[in-house]
């Protein structure tokens, strides 16, 4: 009975870390894929005409064009984990409600 007392307060826990996850990950949903779409350009943009013209070093270009990228998949995966993360919700308080 005790145990089952404790595993219901770390799942409770779990659920409360979750949810909180789940909102953060709506913030950048909430932004808009254009913004981030924008972005993702203007940071591709400036790593190859960095390389271009030689002011960067090709570490530096090629930095700039991986966080470019990043930006451009936020708006693509970021639903996908918001879907998943809140389906695990579910799951744990059905747990919880047992």
């Amino acid at each position: 009975m005790l145990v089952k007392y404790i595993i219901k307060v770390f799942l409770c826990l779990i659920l409360v870390v979750m949810t909180l996850i789940c909102w953060l990950l709506k913030i950048p949903m909430m932004l808009g894929n254009i913004l981030l779409y924008f972005l993702s350009i203007i940071f591709i943009l400036t790593g190859v005409l960095s390389y271009g013209f030689a002011l960067e070093s090709a570490r530096e270009c090629g930095r700039m064009i991986i966080i470019g990228m990043a930006f451009g998949a936020i708006p693509d995966f970021v639903p996908f984990l918001g879907k998943s993360l809140e389906t695990l919700v579910d799951k744990l308080l059905s747990m919880t409600n047992e």
